[in-house]
């Protein structure tokens, strides 16, 4: 794994990359600014795996930093994962909500390391699968083929990573965030489902292109309607959005369900050209963690998932994840 490591203070980068090399992860570039950084992804001389990065740096913050670094060509899924001493629920936001896939608190713990590490190497793994999947299965004149010949034949279950939006992340990034806010401030955390009513309809009649520019529709729409809220929104497989809305406690269901049916009637000329039903969507009722809760955040999405779809769900699994 080519590892990029980023932080303003050197002896810290020295203690990281010694602890990298335990775990048997030894080529580690270190750069010490974001300057630095921009310089060595935009020259393209090395392709790096994963990207660990600092929050408090000088001139450039690590939030702002991976905003950037997100808007790089083939760099829009790298696993990044914040390595900081602040805790704060702010900056957790603010890093996922940038595009950060982790997050993981200084000093190092060793264990904790190792653990955070081995997600990212079965992450990369399994990226590095699809990706040949998709050269191997493309054939000449098949209609699962986009304008520029990508295969882009999934399942109606598949985990799907829409770009492109401000506020939706990668499955395995929301789980992540749930599992590294505090238990007090999970109590304050709002998880709930919003199910495309006839998501496996249009999956039918749909191209695969045309199943995914309806995927991101309803993307834009939950972006809009939960704004102010600053959600954090997740695409789960199987028509089913996951929202995460941080601190909102006067979170009004029945509200945002209407304001997103409202926004729906904007594309519904579009539909109609296209000959495709536009879709329909429910929001399911709001999930927390009790502050005393041992349940794990597996359990949390589950339940919000069954109770948006009406049906118990096989929970989606992060390594299944694929690029849209």
């Amino acid at each position: 794994m080519r590892i990029l490591a980023v932080d303003d203070e050197p002896l810290f980068l020295e203690v990281l990359e010694l602890a990298l090399r335990e775990l048997g992860f030894s080529d580690v570039t270190p750069v010490y600014s974001a300057k630095e950084v921009l310089r060595e992804l935009d020259s393209g001389k090395r392709n790096f795996d994963c990207i660990l990065l600092d929050i408090r740096m000088p001139g450039m913050s690590g939030v702002e930093l991976c905003r950037k670094i997100r808007e790089i060509p083939g760099y829009k899924q790298t696993p990044i994962m914040m390595v900081t001493a602040l805790t704060e629920r702010k900056f957790i936001d603010d890093a996922f909500a940038a595009g950060a896939s982790d997050y993981l608190t200084k000093p190092l713990d060793p264990l904790e390391l190792k653990a955070r590490m081995t997600m990212v190497e079965r992450l990369i793994v399994e990226r590095s699968r699809n990706v040949l999947l998709e050269q191997s299965s493309v054939l000449p004149g098949d209609s699962g083929l986009d304008d520029e010949g990508v295969d882009l034949e999934f399942g109606f279950d598949a985990i799907l990573h829409l770009p492109g939006l401000d506020r939706l992340l990668e499955y395995s990034s929301v789980e992540n965030y749930l599992s590294r806010i505090s238990a007090k401030d999970s109590f304050s955390t709002t998880v709930f489902a919003v199910a495309i009513r006839n998501a496996a309809t249009i999956y039918g009649k749909a191209s695969r292109v045309g199943f995914i520019n309806m995927l991101h529709d309803v993307g834009v729409i939950l972006e809009g309607a939960l704004k102010r809220h600053e959600a954090l929104i997740s695409y789960a497989g199987s028509g089913i959005f996951i929202v995460v809305a941080i601190g909102s406690r006067n979170l009004d269901v029945q509200q945002l369900e209407k304001s997103i049916c409202k926004r729906l009637a904007d594309y519904q000329q579009i539909y109609d050209r296209e000959g495709l039903p536009a879709p329909r969507l429910g929001v399911g009722p709001e999930m927390r963690r009790s502050l005393f809760s041992q349940s794990k955040v597996t359990d949390l999405l589950r339940a919000a998932i069954s109770a948006a779809d009406g049906s118990m769900l096989s929970l989606p699994k992060p390594s299944s994840t694929k690029s849209a």
